[in-house]
């Protein structure tokens, strides 16, 4: 990346303070009582307000002498362009992952998902086209999603990929183009989500005992777009009893309408997969499965090697 050298070429004396005339005269306890009684006449005063009036005048020059900064002007911010952002997956995936994103793993079914990935979070409508989505849940880009599938398919890797690209575009200049070929910075398109793993939020919750900190966790996680990697895998939670997290969280989240994401794995088929849901969950959520996610099917095996 090139850096311009943006110094003044001959330097610039006719602005130069000296530094002790940019120091305020001191303020001493005799000063403070003069001022406090408004005796502004007495000898002692009137001295450290004219040395005081002279600080902000050489302050005022010596700021106003400063180089001003160039203003930055932003692009007008246009929609994303989804071959763009997939590309910029491609790149993040090799750096956060260390190694090539195999766009032909499964019969290309990696791709299939970071690209419905891609439409999802830029709410594109061909987000509802993707082949990977089950309309046992009716497609919606208001609902959340449910990502099932074998174990080792890539779904932990995706969404993390894409969580950390998210994240540290807020920090640092990602480019992405726009829908007319601009370059665009990543972070302005505030697509960045929560990303914790089951058996950590169990863990989180069991090592707290202070019941304020309870409230701050419950209020925390019932919030905000957030993704939670294998879901179903988790131990009960044990904290003055025994809880369901996720039972809990679940209902939370569908009462305060966050965008929830969630990856597990298939225990036999679809079907059965939610009954298990249901017998770990309860009915309740069970119910609401349908109002909460999109579901999305991947049906290869294992990259695992």
């Amino acid at each position: 990346m090139e850096i311009i050298d943006q110094s003044p070429t001959e330097p610039q004396t006719s602005h130069k303070q000296d530094v002790g005339s940019l120091i305020p005269p001191m303020r001493t306890r005799t000063i403070e009582a003069l001022l406090k009684v408004n005796n502004v006449n007495h000898h002692i005063a009137k001295k450290y307000l004219e040395e005081y009036a002279e600080y902000e005048k050489n302050l005022d020059n010596h700021l106003s002498a400063l180089p001003k900064k160039e203003e930055i002007i932003l692009p007008e911010l246009k929609p994303v362009n989804v071959e763009s952002l997939y590309d910029v997956f491609k790149s993040a995936f090799k750096y956060f992952q260390r190694k090539d994103f195999d766009e032909t793993a499964n019969d290309s079914e990696a791709r299939q998902l970071a690209r419905t990935l891609c439409t999802y979070f830029s709410e594109k409508p061909a987000f509802l086209r993707s082949p990977l989505l089950n309309h046992k849940s009716e497609p919606s880009l208001q609902k959340g999603l449910m990502i099932i599938g074998g174990y080792g398919t890539g779904k932990t890797s995706i969404l993390n990929t894409f969580h950390q690209m998210f994240k540290i575009s807020q920090s640092m200049p990602m480019q992405v183009k726009d829908i007319e070929g601009t370059e665009q910075l990543l972070g302005r398109y505030k697509m960045g989500f929560g990303y914790f793993t089951a058996n950590d939020l169990v863990k989180t919750f069991e090592a707290i005992s202070d019941p304020q900190d309870k409230e701050i966790f419950w209020s925390r996680h019932s919030k905000g777009t957030k993704y939670f990697d294998d879901v179903m895998t988790e131990a009960t939670a044990s904290n003055y009893g025994k809880i369901e997290i996720f039972k809990d969280l679940f209902e939370m989240r569908y009462s305060t309408g966050a965008k929830t994401l969630i990856s597990l794995n298939y225990a036999g088929t679809l079907d059965e997969t939610l009954d298990e849901i249901s017998k770990k969950y309860g009915e309740r959520v069970y119910d609401r499965i349908f109002e909460m996610f999109n579901i999305i099917e991947l049906k290869g095996e294992s990259l695992r090697k």
